[in-house]
């Protein structure tokens, strides 16, 4: 954990939901930062019916894999609206990362299975290597791509895909817009691949800007859009994305 003050007259920009942000705003606040928190994209809901019809007939799969924070959000309301208990379902649950982690067992769901190494849906496939082939219900964004799907079939699952959410760019506020137009704005925190590309769009890559990226698929999308990763987060912790941050902000590559 870092000291505190360190980051003391920094400005940060966190490209990512206020509520999503809030735990990592009051950790940088703490340590001096001057915060700006506003989403690149926002989720609006995907196919509901499709998912309350797999919430309601969970005695059908063996296992639930859910990717992300808004995939549980998803599932939950989708549960809610159906009147289903889904802590009372027999069905296993595998996610990935420390965040999706966090959520299924906020809501009191135990999680059966999560990677050893790479906190990815690669990391996530090759944790069911060993696991007895069944069937997968697989709640994901529009966005997502097809590889935890195709590598849990080709581990011999059958995977019963559900759109969750949409992600659904939305414009940064004009405080935002000119703060990294002056210059002002010293790092900024990618939380997604979709919001890494809307902020290479939106605001324009900065080579004064210091990148900090949640995981390795930010990061790629991240340097494909044109912006600097200085680092990435070891985890999708408030802790971790401090320490990557203050990396960051110490590489001799920044410079304005």
């Amino acid at each position: 954990m870092t000291d505190e003050r360190v980051l003391g007259g920094t400005t940060v920009l966190i490209a990512r939901e206020p509520d999503r942000a809030e735990g990592l705003r009051t950790r940088l606040e703490r340590c001096g930062a001057t915060v700006l928190v506003a989403p690149a994209t926002i989720t609006e809901p995907g196919d509901g019916d499709a998912l309350e019809a797999a919430v309601t007939s969970l005695d059908g799969f063996d296992w639930i894999v859910v990717a992300s924070v808004n995939a549980v959000r998803a599932l939950l309301d989708a549960a809610r609206r159906a009147d289903v208990f889904l802590a009372r379902a027999a069905v296993r649950w595998a996610a990935v990362g420390p965040a999706t982690t966090a959520a299924l067992e906020a809501a009191g769901l135990r999680v059966d299975l999560s990677p050893d190494g790479p906190e990815t849906a690669t990391g996530l496939v090759a944790a069911f290597g060993p696991v007895t082939p069944g069937r997968v219900l697989l709640p994901q964004g529009d966005l997502a791509g097809p590889g935890l799907a195709d590598g849990l079939r080709a581990h011999g699952f059958d995977v019963h895909e559900v759109l969750a959410y949409r992600t659904v760019p939305v414009a940064f506020p004009p405080a935002v817009l000119d703060a990294w137009s002056a210059g002002r704005i010293e790092a900024v925190v990618l939380a997604a691949p979709s919001g890494a590309r809307q902020v290479a769009a939106q605001l324009r890559p900065h080579p004064g800007v210091a990148g900090v990226a949640i995981g390795e698929p930010t990061a790629v999308a991240a340097r494909a859009a044109g912006l600097r990763v200085d680092a990435v987060a070891a985890h999708a912790t408030s802790d971790a994305l401090v320490d990557a941050l203050v990396a960051a902000l110490s590489s001799p590559r920044r410079s304005r």
